[in-house]
């Protein structure tokens, strides 16, 4: 048994040794650190080789090769979820874990994730694609805790697994994540368009397998002025007030996520069945309608988010759109 973790970097010399740090400590031994530098000017680099020299075979460096399908694609792949998708190709690990260079692991989380995923390979069977992740607890830089659930500071439902569920809102974190080699041959070909790697990943996992989500806290989710993503205090009133004053993002925002729900199709709609097409042409269609008839579709068809607040507002602030055909097969 291989278990593998993948770790994107970028310009992460402040915290990147502690989190090394925290992966060694693994109660499960000889766990590989594969690592993929996206090209840092600070000492990342440095501090790599350095724990490279100090743990040889266990902590492997395979850079990005930005060529091809893994070059870089502004404003369709960001370049965070690229680095992943590049290590997720070049890992032959049987169990896969994502890794971000800024938080802090619990010595027993790999083998919690490891628990639940066997339990569920020995139902489900190891050709069966899976996705286990956990809760984590939200800090500050210094690891000074904000809050002791993430779920509950965001307001995220991690029991939201439904692929329709997860066309509107991805519940799983990247760093949280464990899949095993079913789920890895399923996305390790970067796609053509995507959000963020963790929600692609996520729908995969939502139509052709199974996601399970560990309600622990199984690491330190460090929050700084350079995180890519942050945890937000989704659907709060202060959240919902913020959203308000910043149409030109959550149009954005939701630009990217219809189109990398029409990238999904394309790449997968020999796999998907009937019904999974169904619901993503119905879910791909929403700009198309007026806020009454958006309201039904949701109801309908389950594109619900974590707070009714936002799963309502989805009615009003999708921004509407002329295109005409993409119904993702």
């Amino acid at each position: 048994m291989k278990i593998t973790v993948l770790m994107a970097t970028y310009e992460g010399e402040r915290y990147i040794g502690q989190q090394l740090d925290s992966i060694l400590a693994q109660t499960i031994p000889d766990i590989q650190i594969m690592i993929s530098d996206d090209g840092s000017k600070d000492r990342t680099r440095q501090i790599l080789e350095r724990y490279k020299r100090w743990y040889p075979g266990q902590i492997v460096l395979n850079h990005r090769v930005k060529e091809g399908a893994y070059g870089d694609r502004p404003g369709q792949v960001p370049p965070g979820a690229m680095n992943f998708f590049w290590l997720l190709s070049q890992s032959d690990g049987d169990y896969v874990l994502l890794c971000d260079q800024d938080d802090v692991w619990e010595n027993h989380k790999v083998r919690t994730l490891l628990r639940r995923m066997r339990q569920l390979e020995r139902t489900l069977g190891p050709r069966h694609p899976i996705l286990v992740h956990s809760d984590m607890m939200v800090t500050d830089r210094r690891l000074g805790v904000i809050a002791p659930s993430f779920f509950k500071y965001q307001r995220c439902n991690p029991d939201r697994k439904a692929f329709s569920q997860i066309l509107a809102e991805n519940p799983v974190t990247g760093g949280a994540v464990m899949m095993n080699r079913a789920l890895v041959r399923l996305v390790e070909t970067a796609p053509e368009r995507c959000f963020m790697h963790d929600w692609w990943i996520a729908l995969a996992a939502s139509c052709f397998g199974t996601i399970s989500c560990v309600k622990q806290p199984l690491y330190q989710y460090r929050q700084h002025g350079g995180n890519t993503l942050g945890a937000a205090r989704t659907g709060s009133v202060e959240d919902m007030r913020a959203r308000a004053g910043r149409q030109a993002e959550v149009e954005d925002h939701y630009r990217r996520m219809f189109a990398q729900a029409a990238a999904f199709g394309a790449r997968y709609k020999e796999q998907m069945t009937r019904e999974q097409k169904r619901t993503l042409k119905a879910f791909l269609a929403l700009p198309l309608q007026s806020p009454g008839e958006r309201f039904r579709s949701i109801v309908r068809n389950g594109f619900y988010k974590s707070s009714p607040a936002q799963t309502l507002a989805q009615c009003v602030t999708i921004p509407g759109s002329s295109r005409k055909g993409s119904n993702g097969g």
